[in-house]
């Protein structure tokens, strides 16, 4: 790949390689008071057709050159076509840049499955294509088997749920002198769980299900699976800190109302 500094106006950006839903202004402004400040980004890649720049890679940096009003960036540049441009595309900004979200990497896989050559190969070969999975390209190749997978997660989770509040008032049947059954009073007498412990205990089921449906639906499950614990220690960190704070307040209360029932005994005693 070859790097040389080539005319903004020589730089086709209407080549399909772009599959963000919007350039993200916010970004682009960034780029640009960095750039103003003296900052140095990396080149821009292209394919180069002998005519045209076919860019593929970097467009928060072009926009942010273009609103500079410079006339020239810095590419990288190999000869390629058009549609090179586009199959490089496939699979850019999976480790640097800004990182393409969900949605953008589902927009990828639909545009190399609607390309009549690349919809033919095997899904691990455009899951390589596209820096994602071969689950997510069969996800989207195939909904409907993705949709019953979702579905049969849902389900053990809900029976998960349905298990645990029958199982938290079991009671046993007897039957009295009359012939009628009479229920024996349960084991849990006076501890089963309150509408609001039902309600909290489906709620976090409920939470454990949109969570594992996130992680099914990532590209990288385990990357998503390892985020959320991250997530889930740095919550489980902040409540024992909370917690070791509550335990000292505690103990500075209980060493105050010793030191007040130690003067009242003295008082008491003066009398």
């Amino acid at each position: 790949m070859t790097k040389r500094k080539v005319r903004l106006d020589s730089i086709r950006i209407d080549g399909n390689t772009q599959f963000r839903d919007q350039i993200n202004q916010e970004v682009v402004g960034v780029y640009k008071e960095a750039m103003r400040g003296g900052d140095i980004f990396p080149p821009i890649d292209v394919m180069f057709d002998g005519t045209d720049y076919w860019l593929y890679d970097g467009f928060h940096r072009y926009f942010a050159v273009h609103e500079l009003g410079e006339k020239e960036i810095e590419v990288h540049y190999k000869p390629g076509t058009k549609r090179d441009a586009f199959i490089a595309s496939l699979g850019v900004n999976d480790k640097h840049g800004l990182q393409r979200n969900n949605a953008t990497k589902r927009k990828v896989v639909e545009a190399a499955l609607a390309d009549e050559e690349l919809r033919e190969l095997p899904n691990t070969h455009i899951a390589k294509l596209c820096k994602v999975s071969d689950t997510f390209v069969a996800s989207i190749r195939n909904p409907e088997a993705k949709a019953k997978q979702k579905e049969k997660v849902k389900h053990h989770y809900e029976k998960k749920l349905l298990d645990k509040v029958a199982n938290s008032d079991v009671s046993v049947g007897s039957t009295d002198s009359h012939g009628l059954d009479e229920p024996k009073p349960s084991l849990h007498d006076g501890n089963e769980p309150s509408a609001e412990e039902l309600e909290a205990n489906e709620r976090a089921m409920q939470a454990d299900i949109e969570l594992l449906n996130v992680i099914l639906e990532a590209d990288d499950k385990l990357a998503v699976a390892h985020e959320e614990l991250k997530k889930k220690n740095f919550l489980m960190a902040q409540m024992q800190v909370r917690i070791d704070s509550l335990m000292r307040e505690k103990n500075e209360f209980i060493k105050e109302c010793k030191k007040l029932q130690s003067q009242i005994d003295k008082l008491k005693k003066a009398k």
